[in-house]
């Protein structure tokens, strides 16, 4: 599996155009060195407006996002974006150099929860543009846990929340490129075939899209940070808009007194052919995910958050995306 997605990273650098290549390099130096994301007004002035907006579409959100920080529209890289511009595969060796470092330490250390940039550079033998290079890819790797620090030249990370499904191998550049293409899966690579993309392309209303985009990608981000409960109402409520979504398409809507037991929406989705057998029960803390944000709604028995919720949480959401992309397309080709 590991090979595969080594080559699969590599495909897709192959596949980049001089022009996406260039662009993703500039939004990349610019939060390199500066610490802040290029505003869209700068890109578009450098490049021109319509070249920006074609180049940005073909690679998808997976590779590049619009933004608004502090007002301003911004553009910014996932972390399989920076692994595609021309500083990717240094960021590659440097981010495995440091997980290796990270696994070693907490083996030998079982209560290890921080490391810190001074004990990073001493053991890997960075110079500081090296160190300050690691905190950006620490940053949006998401592999840290349980908070951090990021100063200008110092920072401090919590050890990342799966140190201990680190796999055994000597070098983990395998393991990040599996780990990108599973998080950030390429837009780019299926619109060159000339199939939908983009993680909720199935879904019809462009609006939910783009908040389910948003949530998924703050689920997998607060799972990071051990935040179990955070993690499972956000995949609670990404797996509620697709279901609703894809009933409504299939003329199948559940009554207002339905729309919030999630349980029962799978299941109506199963008797509709939208989701398969193969769908994985949903964790009981999935299922009661609005009573985790409402308290006082208690249901019939405590509602206990744990790792395990929060990995099944997200494991429902997967599932979920590739049958409803599979059902959705093979709805397609009969039309």
């Amino acid at each position: 599996m590991m090979e595969a997605g080594v080559a699969e990273l590599d495909l897709i650098r192959k596949r980049l155009t001089n022009d996406q290549r260039v662009i993703l390099n500039v939004i990349w130096e610019r939060f390199r060195d500066q610490n802040d994301w290029i505003p869209r007004r700068i890109l578009q002035q450098r490049f021109g407006k319509p070249a920006v907006h074609a180049c940005l579409e073909q690679l998808g959100d997976s590779v590049v996002r619009e933004f608004q920080d502090d007002g301003k529209d911004c553009y910014r890289l996932t972390f399989l974006g920076v692994l595609l511009t021309d500083q990717g595969e240094e960021s590659e060796q440097l981010l495995a150099r440091y997980l290796e470092y990270v696994r070693k330490r907490s083996k030998s250390d079982p209560s290890l929860e921080w490391v810190g940039s001074q004990e990073v550079e001493a053991a890997l033998g960075l110079p500081s543009h090296r160190s300050r290079l690691l905190r950006q890819l620490i940053r949006l790797s998401h592999w840290w846990g349980g908070g951090s620090g990021f100063g200008d030249q110092e920072w401090t990370v919590g050890v990342p929340v799966d140190v201990d499904d680190l796999p055994p191998e000597p070098d983990l550049r395998g393991y990040i490129r599996g780990h990108v293409l599973t998080h950030f899966p390429p837009g780019a690579a299926s619109s060159e075939r000339g199939e939908p993309s983009g993680e909720f392309w199935f879904v019809s209303d462009p609006a939910l899209q783009r908040q389910l985009r948003t949530d998924w990608h703050e689920a997998q981000g607060v799972y990071q940070v051990r935040g179990w409960k955070s993690c499972v109402i956000l995949c609670g409520g990404v797996l509620e808009g697709m279901l609703l979504d894809a009933l409504a398409r299939h003329g199948a809507a559940p009554a207002e007194s339905d729309r919030s037991d999630l349980a029962g929406l799978v299941e109506t989705a199963r008797g509709r052919g939208i989701l398969s057998a193969g769908m994985p029960p949903l964790g009981f803390a999935l299922q009661e995910f609005r009573h985790l944000i409402h308290p006082g709604r208690a249901p019939h028995r405590k509602v206990e958050v744990t790792r395990d919720e929060a990995e099944a949480a997200l494991v429902a959401v997967r599932m979920c995306q590739r049958q409803m992309a599979a059902w959705s397309s093979a709805r397609q080709g009969q039309q």
